[in-house]
């Protein structure tokens, strides 16, 4: 059930940077946008393993409403400068018990039998996007209301638009996830029923992930576009120390084609 969510959810891959980066945030084409793409992940818990899963591509924008990826709202407010978004996101932390190496987790001295998922969610909350003079500034604060971790996240991304010429568009990306106590405990700390089944007692508290990112967009013609990204994650100590994870940085990738109507 949960790889039939996870497909499903990679429908909704990131497309506001596949949007018109004449003014990528503020004042989008209305329409609808269909492809197919590559996503793939270098993997975080113990025994995980680098995965590509080929995916549908979907985003739509109106006067009002739109689908931008992972997410999808209602704009509140907005002007030349500035946009205030009611959103509903996506939130794609997880952890699938089946799919961890047995042989892995042994050397860790843990089983999967004594591990639990760690649930897809989803967030409602506000976006605030402020268009600079070079790029965009883009702030998320969000509550998970699936049930999974039931806490706060917020976020900060700094995006620039390089237009090289006509086809081609590179757009690096800055930013900050800040979680709440809560939230970091369930993703990255071990639940009470697993200290229960022997895993090490960890509570890494609220922390903060910085990361850096480069997307790359080449437009075939007017209405087809080739985009690709690569997201880099830099996990603090309070993640690495964690008994769950064997990595200090975390790798997504993109590449896809789309279609504008």
């Amino acid at each position: 059930m949960l790889n039939k969510i996870l497909l499903i959810s990679f429908c909704l891959i990131p497309l506001n940077a596949i949007a018109d980066e004449n003014q990528p945030a503020i004042k989008r084409s209305t329409g609808f946008s269909t492809g197919l793409g590559i996503v793939g992940s270098t993997g975080l818990y113990i025994g995980e393993d680098t995965n590509l899963t080929p995916v549908p591509l979907l985003s739509y924008e109106g006067d009002r409403f739109f689908l931008r990826g992972l997410y999808g709202g209602m704009k509140l407010y907005k002007n030349e400068l500035f946009t205030l978004n009611g959103i509903v996101n996506l939130n794609m932390n997880k952890l699938d018990v089946d799919d961890l190496n047995e042989s892995k987790l042994a050397q860790k001295n843990l089983s999967r039998v004594q591990l639990e998922d760690r649930d897809i969610s989803a967030d409602v909350g506000l976006e605030a996007i402020v268009k600079v003079p070079y790029g965009i500034i883009s702030v998320q604060a969000v509550n998970d209301i699936g049930n999974a971790s039931d806490a706060a996240e917020v976020k900060a991304n700094y995006q620039y638009f390089w237009r090289l010429n006509n086809q081609w568009t590179l757009m690096p990306n800055v930013g900050v996830e800040w979680l709440s106590d809560s939230r970091a405990n369930y993703y990255y700390g071990t639940l009470d029923s697993e200290v229960a089944k022997g895993v090490e007692k960890y509570r890494p508290n609220n922390l903060i992930i910085p990361y850096l990112s480069l997307g790359a967009s080449y437009s075939l013609n007017p209405k087809i576009r080739v985009t690709s990204a690569v997201t880099h994650k830099f996990l603090p100590d309070k993640i690495v120390d964690s008994p769950l994870i064997d990595k200090d940085s975390m790798t997504n990738f993109f590449m896809g084609i789309t279609y504008k109507f």
